[in-house]
């Protein structure tokens, strides 16, 4: 890996450690990773909810620094919200069907 890849790799757990430290996105991350280690825990709607909201924001804040021009930075939050919308429907339909969902 070079030198210019360990920044961004970097750079981006970084980020990450900051977008986990919303209590929403870390519960919905840690029911993810108890489910992968063939566990089952309970989430509410609204805490599912909260963590894509606060997920989209996270995103948002991160176009919002790019480079892009405002007419693409738009449409880059649009698509990703949109995304991140149909992502959490799913997600919350996966998680009611094995009774996760409170």
């Amino acid at each position: 890996m070079s030198e210019s890849q360990d920044k961004g790799a970097k750079l981006m757990a970084e980020r990450i450690k900051a977008a986990i430290k919303s209590p929403e996105i870390l519960e919905l991350v840690n029911i993810c990773v108890i489910n992968a280690l063939g566990y089952k825990s309970k989430i509410s709607s609204k805490t599912v909810d909260n963590a894509i909201d606060s997920i989209v924001s996270f995103v948002h804040s991160e176009i919002d620094s790019s480079n892009l021009s405002d007419n693409d930075k738009e449409k880059e939050k649009n698509s990703y919200k949109h995304f991140a919308k149909s992502l959490g429907k799913i997600l919350k339909e996966n998680l009611q069907v094995a009774q996760q969902l409170i």
